[in-house]
C-alpha cells in the first residue's frame, strides 16, 4: 500500500510539474514561457497568438521584403479578456488582475474568419476575428457588422481556461477547456452547435475531428470518441497515464503520446489498443502521419519512425541536441524538426539521416512548425518568428514583435 501511494504521489507530482512548465504565465515575464502559438495560413499569411495577449497577421512576402510592419494585410490585435475568477498565473496562482489574456494554441481558419481561444487564470474566451477587417477595439470588443464573435457572449460570462487550440472542421468549431468540457459552435455565428460535452477533468490538448466524430482526452486518462451531431458519447477508453499530446486520426487510426512514456495507436471505431511504443520519455508534440509512417518527436530527444500498423521502428531513432516539444513537418522527402534549444534539423524521412546541415534560431522553440512549399516557419520563444528554406538549409528572415505595440 505504501508504494502504491509512493508511486501515485510522483505520478502527480510529475504531471503538475509538466503542467506547470507549460502553463506559469507572466509571474516571471521573461521570455523562457513565450512562444507557444503554432500558426494558421492562408493566402501567404500567417496568424498567431502570444502570450503577452495579442493575435498577429503577418505576410510572408513583406517580411522577406523586410518592409515596415504592419504591411498590407498585416495587423496586430489584442485580446481584453480579463479573468473573472483567479489571477494569471496558472495553477499555483497570482494576484487576480486584469492582463491580456493569453493564446496558447494554434488558430483555426474558416472562410475569413480566425478563431483563437484564450487563458486567464481559470477563465477562457473563444473569439472570431475577421482576418481581412479585424473589427475588435483597443479593449477587445468585436464589431458585429464584421462577422466577429466571442464565446461566451455575455461579457462577464467564461468557460474554462483553455490551452490546446480550437479546430474548425466543416461548419464547426470545436474547442476543449479546463472546466472539462468540449464545446462544438457555430463557426459564422459562435452559437453552440449542441451542450457541452463533459468529460469530468481538464482538457490541456486540442481535439481532432474526422468523419462526424471528435475525439478529445482528458487529465482523468481518458480518450473519448463524441458525435459531432449531437454531441452524445460514442466509446470512451481508460489509458494507464494521462495524454500528454492532441490526438492525430489517420484512416482507422488514433495516434497519441501518453504520459507513461508511449506513444498509442487505437482503433477509431471503438477505441481498442493496436499497439503501443515506449521510448525515453513524454510524446508531447503529436506525431505526423504520412504513407503508412508515424513521425514522432520525443522528450528524450530523439525522433522516431514507425510502422503505423505495427509500432514497429523503420529506422535507428535520430538523435537531437534536445528534447523535442514542437510538432515537425514533412517537405517532400524530408523532415524537418525543432529541437526545444532551437537547432532546425532536415532530415532524410526515408532515413533518418540529416540530408541538410542544421540551423540554429539562438532560442528555445516549443510551438509546432507550419510548413507553406518550400518554407517553414518557426515561432520561438524570444518571441520572434523565423523563415528557414528546406532546400537551402538556410535562415531567410525573421520577425521580432516584442516592441511591437
Amino acid at each position: 500500500m505504501t508504494s502504491l501511494f509512493r508511486k501515485t504521489k510522483r505520478l502527480s507530482l510529475i504531471l503538475c510539474l509538466a503542467v506547470l512548465s507549460l502553463l506559469i504565465v507572466g509571474c516571471t515575464g521573461g521570455p523562457a514561457y513565450q512562444g507557444w502559438s503554432g500558426f494558421a495560413g492562408q493566402d501567404g499569411a500567417l496568424y498567431f497568438g502570444s502570450m503577452d495577449g495579442r493575435v498577429f497577421a503577418i505576410d510572408t512576402s513583406a517580411r522577406n521584403e523586410k518592409l515596415s510592419f504592419p504591411s498590407e494585410g498585416e495587423w496586430v490585435l489584442p485580446v481584453r479578456a480579463p479573468a473573472a475568477r483567479g489571477g494569471m498565473c496558472g495553477p499555483l496562482g497570482c494576484a487576480p488582475t486584469a492582463q491580456p489574456a493569453t493564446v496558447y494554441g494554434a488558430p483555426a481558419l474558416a472562410g475569413d474568419l480566425v478563431y483563437v481561444a484564450t487563458y486567464a487564470g481559470d477563465s477562457g474566451k473563444v473569439m472570431a476575428i475577421n482576418r481581412l477587417v479585424p473589427g475588435y477595439d483597443e479593449e477587445g470588443i468585436p464589431a458585429w457588422n464584421e462577422g466577429e464573435w466571442f464565446y461566451p457572449r455575455r461579457e462577464n460570462s467564461f468557460i474554462g481556461a483553455v490551452v490546446g487550440g480550437p479546430i474548425a472542421v466543416k461548419d464547426t468549431l470545436y474547442v476543449g477547456s479546463s472546466d472539462g468540457k468540449l464545446y462544438a459552435l457555430d463557426v459564422v455565428k459562435g452559437n453552440e452547435k449542441w451542450a457541452p460535452f463533459d468529460t469530468g477533468r481538464k482538457i490541456w490538448t486540442s481535439p481532432a475531428g474526422d468523419d462526424g466524430i471528435v475525439y478529445v482526452s482528458n487529465y482523468d486518462k481518458k480518450l473519448f470518441a463524441v458525435s459531432s451531431t449531437d454531441g452524445s458519447l460514442i466509446w470512451e477508453i481508460e489509458l494507464p497515464s494521462a495524454v500528454a499530446s492532441s490526438p492525430v486520426v489517420s484512416e482507422d487510426n488514433i495516434f497519441f503520446g501518453a504520459f507513461d512514456n508511449h506513444l498509442y495507436a487505437v482503433d477509431s471505431a471503438n477505441g481498442s489498443q493496436k499497439w503501443s511504443f515506449e521510448a525515453g520519455n513524454w510524446f508531447w508534440s503529436p506525431p505526423i502521419v504520412k504513407d503508412g509512417v508515424i513521425y514522432a518527436g520525443c522528450l528524450d530527444q530523439k525522433v522516431y519512425a514507425l510502422d503505423a500498423n505495427t509500432g514497429e521502428k523503420l529506422w535507428q531513432p535520430f538523435t537531437a541536441d534536445g528534447p523535442i516539444v514542437s510538432t515537425p513537418v514533412l517537405v517532400d522527402k524530408l523532415l524537418v524538426v525543432a529541437s526545444e534549444v532551437g537547432t532546425i534539423y532536415i532530415l532524410n524521412a526515408d532515413s533518418g539521416k540529416e540530408e541538410r546541415s542544421s540551423v540554429s534560431i539562438g532560442s528555445s522553440v516549443r510551438a509546432p512548425l507550419y510548413v507553406d512549399g518550400n518554407m517553414v516557419y518557426v515561432h520561438a520563444s524570444n518571441r520572434c518568428v523565423y523563415a528557414v528554406d528546406v532546400q537551402s538549409g538556410e535562415k531567410v528572415w525573421e520577425f521580432c514583435y516584442s516592441d511591437i505595440k
